[in-house]
């Protein structure tokens, strides 16, 4: 399969910047427990994306091994990252909420508080709860206990594991960004800005679908 050089150099500054951006606010130290969750789930996300571009990327690997070389040692990292986003991040699991549940029994009377401070215990307890379920069998996939984000160990030890996959996710797609950009074949903008412009005036705007097609 032939690859989209222009999705791929979008999609690794897209989630180069977000990483970068986030990274930098949440190493400031917010004092809201919100925010500083809002940044966590964005660099979860992030990484999640990371792990779908090298998905599309691995044809470039026998030509430029170095961008294997950086992501080889975290891919387990980025699979967490995937998974977070896919059950308790981006998507809501059934399954999660009714565990998460049955691990902070507390969620029976928290989820009738109307306040922020409720709103931030909830968030943090779905994500420790997913982080936990990320085992194969009994063993966990990560972490060699389960996690409680209340005990500072655990808090650091997650932290630590995320940012960690986050520095390797700048350095990855930063490396494919250059590359994808010197081979789209992007046109001089300063040569072609006229005709581009034309173009750009015929633009029709049409639904896209999932798979990429426009409706």
């Amino acid at each position: 399969m032939d690859l989209d050089f222009i999705q791929i150099a979008i999609s690794a500054r897209l989630a180069h910047g977000d990483l970068v951006a986030a990274d930098k606010a949440l190493e400031a130290g917010p004092e809201d427990h919100a925010i500083r969750l809002v940044l966590l789930k964005q660099l979860l996300v992030s990484c999640a994306n990371v792990a779908d571009l090298e998905g599309i990327s691995r044809g470039l690997y026998k030509d430029q091994p170095e961008l294997n070389e950086i992501i080889s040692t975290h891919r387990r990292g980025f699979e967490f990252a995937k998974y977070m986003r896919n059950i308790a991040v981006g998507h809501v699991n059934p399954a999660l909420c009714r565990k998460a549940i049955e691990w902070r029994p507390e969620l029976n009377a928290v989820l009738a508080m109307q306040d922020a401070g409720a709103d931030a215990f909830l968030s943090y307890a779905v994500l420790e709860t997913a982080i936990n379920t990320f085992v194969d069998g009994e063993r966990h996939k990560v972490f060699e206990s389960d996690t409680d984000l209340a005990y500072p160990a655990d808090l650091t030890r997650f932290l630590n594991y995320v940012g960690e996959t986050v520095h390797a996710g700048i350095a990855y797609c930063s490396a494919l960004s250059t590359i994808a950009v010197s081979r789209a074949e992007l046109p001089d903008y300063r040569e072609k800005w006229f005709e581009l412009a034309a173009k750009a005036g015929q633009t029709e705007f049409r639904f896209i679908t999932r798979k990429g097609e426009q409706a």
